[in-house]
């Protein structure tokens, strides 16, 4: 099993390095390295560019409609099935694009099976329904699993930041289920 996980993190023979400076960004003694630095600079662009579609748009309109109530959409002349074919379709870029910057920023391996433990969580915690929730999510879960890693982990034991995430994801879902940034729904009978 030794020479597999080896194996997972060789560079690959003929792959081209991007051309990045390999020397870290020094701003007032803190350090940034350059590729994460990049890597939120386009993370940043993705979401101002999914969130100017959602808001602006009209297939986000249409998309908005569709999630409130796909019957009354198909009512009013919105074809649900070609949106949810665009929706699917975009869920693949973005997907490819999330999955290009974690390999370029953490690499590739058995770890980035973990990003989805992470991000379950995030997507609860911050509102299924809002991006800037999903945003302030990320930074809380990062918050806590960096605190638990760095004063718990020593007294409770190694790898207690991801139980940490999951009680944290319980106590959101039994205070307010829809998240910090969800609106609850309403149903009118």
């Amino acid at each position: 099993m030794r020479g597999v996980a080896a194996l997972a993190f060789q560079r690959v023979p003929g792959a081209i390095p991007l051309p990045v400076p390999t020397e870290p960004l020094i701003l007032h003694a803190v350090i940034v390295p350059l590729d994460k630095l990049i890597a939120a600079g386009i993370s940043a662009l993705c979401i101002a560019a999914v969130s100017w579609f959602y808001r602006a748009s009209r297939t986000g309109l249409a998309l908005r409609a569709i999630a409130d109530s796909q019957s009354l959409a198909g009512a009013m002349g919105i074809n649900v099935q070609r949106h949810f074919t665009l929706t699917w379709a975009i869920t693949g870029v973005i997907a490819v694009i999330a999955g290009v910057l974690w390999t370029f920023v953490a690499g590739g391996g058995i770890s980035a099976v973990l990003v989805g433990l992470k991000v379950f969580p995030i997507v609860i915690i911050g509102g299924l329904d809002s991006i800037v929730g999903t945003i302030i999510g990320a930074m809380i879960i990062g918050l806590i699993e960096s605190l638990t890693t760095g004063y718990l982990d020593a007294s409770l034991g190694g790898g207690f930041s991801t139980v940490a995430t999951s009680l944290m994801l319980i106590a959101a879902l039994m205070v307010r289920p829809y998240g910090l940034f969800g609106h609850a729904h309403e149903a009118r009978v």
